[in-house]
Parts: C-alpha cells; sequence; structure tokens
C-alpha cells in the first residue's frame, strides 16, 4: 500500500515541480539537477532481532533521480555474521520528503545461508525469502553532487526483522 501510494503520489510532485521551474523559481536542486544518475556505496552493520546477533554490512545501490523529490533505483547487499550470510537485492523508491531527508521503500529478495553441523559434517542451507525494507537517511553534502549519509534501514522477511544501519557515499554522475 505504501508503495503504491508513494506512486500515485509522484506525478503530483512532479508537476509541483515543473510548474516551480515555469515560475522560475530558484532552489538549491537546481544547482545539481545535472545528476539524474547516482551510484552510492554502504558500510555498517546488521542486527538480526530475532537472536540478536550483529554482523557487518556492505552494499552498492544505483538510483535514477526521476525528479528533485524522487527516485527509483537498485540495491544489492552483503550482510555476514558469526550465524549466517546475507545476500540482499531490492529495487525500491525514494521521497526526499524536506531539503536531505528521504525516506525509501523497497521490495527484493534475501539469500540466507547457514552453516549446520549434523553429524560431524558442516553442510550449507540456503534459503530464499521476500523481504520489504523501509529506510530513512539524511545526506550531508560534501561537495556538489557528492553526499555523506547515515541510514537506517529495517528489512522485513516472513521469519524475522533486521535492522540495517550505516554510512552511504553517493556520487552524482
Amino acid at each position: 500500500m505504501v508503495a503504491g501510494a508513494l506512486f500515485i503520489a509522484a506525478p503530483g510532485g512532479y508537476a509541483q515541480e515543473v510548474a516551480h521551474a515555469v515560475e522560475g523559481e530558484h532552489s538549491a536542486h537546481s544547482e545539481e539537477a545535472e545528476y539524474r544518475h547516482v551510484l552510492s556505496f554502504f558500510g555498517g552493520l546488521a542486527t538480526y532481532t530475532d537472536v540478536d546477533e550483529t554482523g557487518g554490512a556492505m552494499g552498492i545501490s544505483y538510483a535514477y533521480e526521476l525528479s528533485h523529490r524522487w527516485a527509483v533505483g537498485l540495491k544489492l547487499e552483503y550482510v555476514t555474521s558469526s550465524i549466517e550470510r546475507d545476500i540482499v537485492g531490492l529495487v525500491g523508491v525514494a521521497f526526499e520528503a524536506v531539503d536531505k531527508l528521504e525516506f525509501a521503500v523497497a521490495f527484493g529478495a534475501e539469500q540466507a545461508s547457514a552453516d549446520l553441523v549434523e553429524e560431524e559434517e558442516i553442510h550449507t542451507e540456503r534459503d530464499w525469502e521476500g523481504l520489504l525494507r523501509l529506510g530513512v537517511a539524511y545526506g550531508f553534502p560534501l561537495r556538489p553532487g557528492v553526499y555523506l549519509a547515515p541510514e537506517f534501514n529495517t528489512d522485513i522477511t516472513s521469519s524475522r526483522v533486521t535492522l540495517v544501519y550505516g554510512l552511504v557515499f553517493s556520487v552524482g554522475l
């Protein structure tokens, strides 16, 4: 429902942006209008709430800015802990509610790999689950088109909730 509401509201946001451009309003976003493609690198931690285990997380993402408030993108993330290793692939949409404060919703899949010991033999068990990610980030500009942002995400699957948090370094292309 959240994603549907975001997609329904997106054309209205874009129409407002066009109206502002026609009126000749100048904003901080117009200086960075040439950066429609954004490549980001994530480093942080992931906490599995069901077992209270924390591991390292790293990822790479690509976003296309539809307007100065709306973006769509793809994200690939790797999480590792003493319990398991996860690979997460996501497709999502982000909305910049106020200057530099971004809310995101994404859907994707998570592959979890865990090592199990059975009869003195180690077996790797792999499992795929659908995933809903809700996130928030605040971007600090380092220079035009380059941002550093603390990011906090909640990943929800049918079996657990994982908190993913860290820093994102983004470069506009």
